[in-house]
């Protein structure tokens, strides 16, 4: 899977999505598409406008990720499971998951303070350790975003009464020190 790196690229250079699009006649849609990591494809001619702006090789404007990761939370926040589903390049798919714990820690006032979500290995052998090791191997910005995804999924069943605006998501992965 090609995830693109343009957002990282852009912060490294201190550049901004409008004066990108401005100096190469991008839209910005497409821009923060990239950046947003939500593209579905990419025109030969934009790539090649943004190697030229920004002086790198295609290769630098993505990351290859040699398997498909897909992200499914069942059940309710307490004791839960976060399976994912490694498909390689070869075609073949096998689920892997990740034992998860997830706990709602209350405020004074009765409102929710924090979400804490950990992460562990239930068989800490055999595919699980393949597993770990292949989440292990993830760029910062890509483990980033699983992070995100994850802690969105168990955000969706949090009453919004009992969430303020400021409360504190936070995930450990099993290579994480404990919460």
């Amino acid at each position: 899977m090609l995830i693109p790196n343009l957002s990282v690229l852009l912060a490294e250079r201190r550049l901004t999505l409008t004066k990108v699009a401005q100096d190469t006649g991008l839209s910005r849609t497409t821009l923060t598409a990239l950046t947003t990591r939500s593209a579905k494809g990419i025109q030969f001619d934009t790539l090649n406008r943004l190697c030229q702006y920004l002086k790198v090789t295609p290769d630098a404007l993505f990351v290859y990720r040699p398997f498909d990761l897909a992200l499914d939370c069942p059940g309710e926040p307490g004791h839960s499971e976060v399976t994912f589903t490694v498909t390689a390049m070869i075609g073949a798919s096998e689920k892997l998951a990740l034992a998860c714990d997830a706990a709602l820690v209350d405020a004074p006032d009765g409102t929710l303070d924090a979400l804490r979500v950990r992460l562990s290995l239930p068989d800490p052998t055999g595919d699980d350790r393949r597993l770990l090791a292949l989440l292990q191997a993830l760029p910062p910005s890509v483990l980033a975003d699983l992070e995100r995804d994850i802690l969105a999924a168990f955000d969706a069943h949090i009453d919004p009464a009992r969430a303020p605006r400021d409360y504190i998501p936070d995930l450990r992965w099993p290579w994480d020190a404990p919460l």
